[in-house]
């Protein structure tokens, strides 16, 4: 655990590890740095492993409303610098992913590749997010929360008997955090840019994921110029919490390749 200031508040960062390739996990909407546990643990102990919760979520601070995702990787950056790290391979699921092809663009030398999880250029329409927004402020997050598990989930992960410490997790999320974010999101496309990502990247997806369905995580390996698909059978939106070993064994392929 170690806190980390910033201009907007104070930031959760958690670094781990020695010698081996450095890896850097950003979380998705609504999730905190807990939810890549699984995937670190299944690591070699020598890679570094760099988790941060994102400004409103988890042990961070909410910071003023008004920043976009782009203040989201300057974050990122921030965090890495404090680590130490010049460079790593960016792990990051849904926003988290988005928030890695940001740091992508905005500073390449800091990248040595990208994994991509169950995330886009775009992730969804703008309408969806304000929706959102107004129904959180209407009815709070824990009413809004009901509703995410099968979205987030597949079938065999909603039946497991874990599934609802997730909900309570989003639940709990700080609501102000939750709408800044979103709308962070809404107003986020970098389709146009995907081509000056040249890094490479892999990308998983799930064949049950309502939030970012198979169609449009194939998109984004599509039209990244050096970019590997993995889909997952059994998992929806968050594969690392999911299947984390079958994640883990793809992850830890990737990193072996590009690291050599």
């Amino acid at each position: 655990m170690h806190a980390l200031k910033r201009d907007w508040g104070t930031m959760h960062v958690s670094r781990k590890g020695g010698t081996g390739p450095a890896l850097v996990f950003i979380n998705s909407l609504g999730t905190d740095l807990r939810m890549w546990d699984e995937v670190c643990g299944h690591l070699p102990k020598s890679w570094i492993t760099l988790r941060m919760d994102k400004r409103g979520h988890g042990l961070s601070d909410t910071a003023p409303v008004g920043y976009g995702i782009p203040e989201l990787a300057e974050d990122v950056m921030a965090a890495m610098d404090d680590a130490g790290l010049e460079s790593a391979i960016l792990v990051g699921c849904s926003i988290g992913g988005l928030i890695a092809q940001h740091v992508a663009l905005m500073a390449p030398e800091k990248v040595q590749g990208l994994v991509l999880s169950n995330t886009a250029s775009m992730l969804g329409a703008a309408e969806g997010w304000h929706a959102r927004i107004d129904g959180v402020r209407a009815n709070g997050m824990a009413a809004m929360a009901e509703g995410i598990l099968p979205r987030w989930f597949g079938p065999k992960m909603l039946a497991n008997p874990n599934a609802p410490l997730w909900r309570t997790l989003l639940a709990r999320t700080d609501q102000e955090g939750y709408i800044a974010t979103c709308a962070a999101i809404a107003g986020t496309d970098i389709t146009e840019r995907l081509g000056e990502i040249s890094q490479p990247a892999l990308v998983f997806g799930g064949k049950h994921d309502l939030a970012t369905p198979p169609e449009v995580v194939e998109a984004l390996a599509r039209n990244l110029p050096r970019a590997d698909l993995v889909m997952f059978e059994e998992t929806g939106h968050l594969p690392a919490i999911e299947a984390p070993e079958a994640f883990t064994e793809a992850l830890v392929k990737f990193v072996e390749r590009i690291a050599a």
